[in-house]
C-alpha cells in the first residue's frame, strides 16, 4: 500500500514540475517583449498580447480596431487585436417617375455611419393643370416626411414617390347662376361627383335660372343635376343655366294673351282682345299699352331683357250714341221746322185769291134726274083694304 501511494505521489509531482516549467517558459516570453512597468500587455508580431492575473485584462485596441480575441492558456488569460480597413457602401437616392430628379442624398458611406436624404421639391407643376406631389419613401427607407435618414451597412436605395394629380376647373354659366361645389386637384384616377342645387332655382322676384345640363371638356353631357367624373386627366365642367324673366300682362277689359316665362333676350308677342259692348251706342276701344312699353297697337311685340309688366289701357267711345242722339235731333228739328214752316204758310195765304194755277175747277151742280115711277113718292093707303077675289072665290 505504502508502495502505491508512493507512485502516485511520484507522477503527480512530476506533472506538477512540468507544468511549472513550462508556464515559467511562457511567463518569462511575455514579459519579455512588455512595454509598461506594470507588464500588462505586451507586442509579439503583429497582435498584442495581454494578461492580468486570473482576471481579464480587457484592452482598446489602437488606432483602430475592428474585433478582439480572448484566449486562456494556463492559468492566464490573452487576447489580441488586429488592424483592417472600414467597408464603404454606395446609397442610392431617386425618384418615382425617375425623370423628376428632385432627391439629394446619392453617396459612398462608410460602414455604420448615417446618411441623410431629402427632395428639394415637394410639389413639381409641370403644366398650368398638371402637377406631382411628394406621397412618401419607398425601398430601404419607409416614411412621409420629405426627408430622411438610415444607417449604411450595405449598398442601399431609397425612392421618393411621386403622386400625379389632374386639375378640375369648374365654373357655371351665365355667371349669375350658382358656383358647383368640387373644383381643385385630384389624384389621377380618382372619380369626382359634382352636383347643382336644383333644377329651377328662384322665380320669387320674376326671374329665374333653368338648369340645361353640363358641358366637360367642350362637349354637352347628361342634363342631370349631377355629374361624375373621372380625373384620367385635366378637366372643364360646367354648369349650364338658362336666365327666364316673367312678362306679366294686365288688362281689366277683354282677354290678354302673352303672360309667362321666357329666355332672356328674346320677345314676346302680347294681344288683347276687345270686350263686347254692354251699352246701347258706347263702345269699349283699346287705348294702347302702358308699363314697360308704350304702344297703340292692340297686338305688340316685347324684349323680354328683365322682368316686365305690361298694361292695357282702355277707353269708352260713344260715338254711335252721339251720332243717334244727333240724328234724333236733327229728325227732330225737321219735323217741327216742316210743321212751322206749313203753319206760317197757311197764314200768310189766308183771305188771298187762290192762284190760277192753284185753284181747283168750279163743282158743277148735280142736276136731279126726271121723277120714275118707282121714285114716286109712295103714299100710304090708309083705308082698308079690298080683298080681291079670286076666280075660286066667284
Amino acid at each position: 500500500m505504502k508502495e502505491g501511494y508512493l507512485a502516485k505521489i511520484a507522477i503527480a509531482l512530476l506533472v506538477l514540475s512540468v507544468g511549472v516549467f513550462f508556464l515559467s517558459g511562457q511567463v518569462g516570453q511575455v514579459s519579455a517583449y512588455t512595454y509598461t512597468p506594470q507588464g500588462c500587455y505586451g507586442y509579439y508580431s503583429s497582435y498584442y498580447y495581454w494578461y492580468y492575473g486570473y482576471y481579464p485584462y480587457y484592452y482598446y485596441g489602437y488606432p483602430y480596431s475592428s474585433s478582439s480575441c480572448y484566449g486562456y492558456y494556463g492559468y492566464y488569460y490573452y487576447g489580441y487585436d488586429y488592424y483592417s480597413t472600414p467597408s464603404k457602401y454606395q446609397l442610392t437616392v431617386t425618384t418615382d417617375p425617375s425623370d423628376l430628379g428632385t432627391a439629394t442624398g446619392t453617396g459612398t458611406y462608410t460602414q455604420g455611419t448615417s446618411a441623410s436624404f431629402s427632395v428639394t421639391k415637394s410639389i413639381i407643376q409641370t403644366s398650368s393643370n398638371t402637377r406631382y406631389v411628394f406621397a412618401h419613401w419607398s425601398g430601404d427607407y419607409s416614411g412621409v416626411g420629405t426627408s430622411g435618414s438610415i444607417t449604411v451597412n450595405a449598398a442601399s436605395k431609397v425612392v421618393a414617390v411621386y403622386q400625379l394629380q389632374y386639375h378640375l376647373d369648374v365654373s357655371s354659366q351665365p355667371q349669375s347662376a350658382p358656383y358647383p361645389q368640387g373644383e381643385g386637384w385630384y389624384n389621377a384616377g380618382d372619380t369626382m361627383l359634382l352636383t347643382v342645387p336644383g333644377q329651377i332655382l328662384g322665380g320669387q322676384d320674376g326671374s329665374r335660372l333653368v338648369f340645361q345640363g353640363w358641358n366637360v371638356d367642350g362637349q354637352n353631357l347628361q342634363a342631370g343635376v349631377s355629374l361624375t367624373v373621372k380625373m384620367d386627366g385635366p378637366h372643364v365642367a360646367v354648369a349650364q343655366y338658362k336666365q327666364q324673366y316673367y312678362l306679366k300682362v294686365l288688362t281689366d277689359q277683354g282677354v290678354a294673351y302673352g303672360e309667362g316665362w321666357y329666355d332672356a333676350g328674346s320677345t314676346a308677342q302680347v294681344y288683347v282682345s276687345t270686350p263686347v259692348s254692354t251699352a246701347y251706342g258706347v263702345s269699349i276701344v283699346f287705348n294702347g299699352w302702358q308699363g314697360a312699353m308704350q304702344t297703340g297697337s292692340q297686338s305688340a311685340t316685347v324684349l323680354v331683357d328683365g322682368s316686365k309688366t305690361v298694361i292695357a289701357t282702355w277707353r269708352s267711345d260713344p260715338t254711335i250714341l252721339n251720332l243717334t242722339i244727333i240724328l234724333a235731333v236733327v229728325a227732330a228739328v225737321l219735323v217741327v221746322a216742316g210743321i212751322l214752316v206749313y203753319v206760317t204758310m197757311g197764314r200768310r195765304n189766308y183771305g188771298k185769291p187762290v192762284p190760277p194755277q192753284y185753284q181747283q175747277p168750279a163743282l158743277k151742280p148735280v142736276q136731279t134726274p126726271p121723277a120714275t115711277p118707282s121714285s114716286q113718292p109712295v103714299t100710304k093707303n090708309t083705308s082698308p083694304l079690298k080683298k080681291k077675289e079670286t076666280p075660286e072665290s066667284q
